[in-house]
């Protein structure tokens, strides 16, 4: 399954998704190109939501989501936050 980063960063075509690889939560996605962890978190509907966010293997800070870039071969792990009771 590849996101649709066209909003953004391109449409993606296979050929593009096969070499703009990352691994998010165990699985490949596709990007068109480099992409902020803010910008990932909107194009899943994540943003604003409390998540917890690795980034080949060192978890991120909320304010460094931004500045944060998720380039092709990397590994990034999204848990969302719930609470219950």
């Amino acid at each position: 399954m590849f996101l649709d980063f066209s909003t953004r960063c391109g449409m993606v075509t296979s050929a593009m998704a096969a070499q703009n690889e990352i691994t998010l939560n165990g699985a490949p996605y596709g990007l068109a190109e480099p992409c902020s962890v803010s910008r990932l978190l909107e194009l899943l509907n994540m943003n604003g939501k409390p998540v917890v966010v690795e980034h080949n293997g060192s978890a991120l800070l909320p304010q460094d989501f931004s500045r944060i870039t998720v380039s092709p071969g990397d590994r990034v792990e999204i848990v969302s936050i719930v609470a219950g009771g």
